[in-house]
């Protein structure tokens, strides 16, 4: 890796204005497929998003599981400034009419909820936190109920990822691309990043470590001498995987993907 990785909605009645009273305005008929879709079932997801908390930058990883009867179980990377953590948690599911779900997670660190938006087979897709200290929005992505191996990602992967680096006393900016190399869990490649708009190109090797469930830790070195660790979900389709950093000074989320 390159040196310093890091970087529901709702109609609003229309006030119109006659003669000394305001009126509402009566919203327009939903169109037939904006709340047409099919019931949520079982599933697992992996989930991705950032923003902030309190003003200070938030990334968080998870992997999910959503069963029939409405729980959910998962586990969850975060990042919340210099800050690492990672939780289990479970919860509920529910969803509406309308083709959206209410998610309640419960871990030792607190309570969330979440809204969240599901496509016409029901599954989710995208969803915002409900908290007032938050402004969290994340990703799902299908996650295949079956095993992840080293080998699902030999060959070519290329990846992007975006964050924030704690340089000079704040938070600043980076982008990174890469072009890599992967074999029996060891990879080798290449890193074009911007760092606040300062250009930088590494090479860099590393190893994952992967354990049940998808879950994993790599830790990278680059050619400036610089070592890195991330906690990783790889993807069991052999898509790819996603990452997010864990050193302090950068906060950074990573999605990489196969090219076959």
């Amino acid at each position: 890796m390159p040196r310093r990785l890091s970087p529901l909605p709702a109609l609003l009645p229309l006030l119109v204005g006659l003669s000394a009273q305001p009126v509402a305005a009566a919203s327009p008929p939903a169109p037939a497929g904006l709340e047409a879709c099919a019931k949520p079932a079982a599933g697992r997801y992996v989930l991705v998003g950032s923003g902030s908390h309190r003003g200070e930058p938030v990334a968080v990883l998870m992997q999910e599981r959503w069963q029939a009867d409405g729980r959910v179980e998962g586990v969850r990377f975060r990042r919340q400034g210099r800050r690492f953590s990672e939780e289990r948690y479970s919860g509920r599911w529910q969803a509406d009419p309308h083709c959206w779900a209410t998610v309640e997670r419960r871990a030792p660190s607190g309570s969330t909820a979440s809204a969240v938006a599901l496509d016409r087979q029901g599954r989710p897709r995208v969803s915002l936190v409900i908290a007032p200290d938050d402004v969290l929005s994340l990703r799902y992505v299908p996650q295949p109920d079956q095993a992840c191996t080293l080998a699902g990602l030999d060959g070519l992967v290329t990846s992007q990822q975006q964050g924030q680096s704690w340089q000079a006393g704040r938070w600043q900016p980076n982008a990174v691309v890469q072009r890599e190399w992967w074999q029996a869990g060891v990879v080798q490649g290449w890193a074009v990043s911007s760092y606040a708009g300062e250009l930088q190109r590494a090479g860099y090797s590393g190893r994952l470590e992967l354990g049940a469930d998808c879950l994993g830790a790599m830790v990278q070195r680059d050619s400036l001498g610089t070592t890195y660790t991330y906690r990783v979900v790889v993807l069991a389709n052999g898509g790819g995987y996603v990452y997010l950093q864990t050193d302090p000074d950068n906060l950074t989320l990573g999605l990489l993907q196969h090219q076959r």
